[in-house]
């Protein structure tokens, strides 16, 4: 991920970092000690994929319906959290960055572009992990890596580049507001 477009303040993180600390919590390390952003920006990485472990479950040829419906419902409590999260994420960069009212306004907050970077990490090691197995289809797999990082680079590049232009004056981001409501 280039660094050049990286945000210069300091009060934000580039996004080699964030996907750096990503990396590091599927490997089991947690992102305690960090300041509030990173530690809200793990909290999201971590409900993520504990929502594609689950989602991976309601796929098993030998699962139970039972168990599907069980994971189903483990799948929306952890959708809430994780619109929550992105709500929370978008509050916490307002708190250090300035906005320019009268700047064009994104289309993606940066919390929408960083839970795309932390499914995007989970999508590379779990096909990672099938592309360096014996599996029968680990070279299909094999086959999509350089896509997939060639995707984390341009969206790393592109939220730098956001963040960069917010902290600027040039656009602005309407923070994401959680609507997400299911039906008791």
């Amino acid at each position: 991920m280039a660094s050049e477009s990286a945000p210069e303040d300091g009060r934000l993180p580039p996004a080699a970092n964030v996907v750096a600390e990503f990396k590091r919590t599927l490997r089991g390390r947690d992102g305690r000690g960090h300041d509030k952003l990173m530690e809200l920006l793990v909290e999201l990485h971590q409900t993520n994929l504990a929502q594609w472990d689950l989602e991976d479950v309601t796929r098993g040829r030998d699962v139970s319906d039972h168990a599907i419906a069980n994971a189903k419902r483990d799948i929306d409590q952890l959708n809430l959290q994780r619109h929550r999260l992105v709500q929370e994420v978008d509050a916490a960069i307002s708190d250090v960055v300035s906005q320019t009212a009268t700047a064009t306004p994104s289309t993606e907050t940066p919390a929408m572009v960083f839970d795309r970077l932390s499914v995007l990490v989970i999508r590379i090691d779990r096909t990672e992990l099938i592309a360096t197995s014996s599996r029968s289809d680990a070279g299909v797999y094999a086959a999509r890596l350089p896509s997939l990082h060639r995707q984390l680079d341009a969206l790393g590049n592109a939220l730098d580049a956001l963040l960069r232009d917010v902290r600027d004056g040039t656009r602005r981001f309407i923070p994401y507001e959680h609507q997400k409501l299911y039906a008791p």
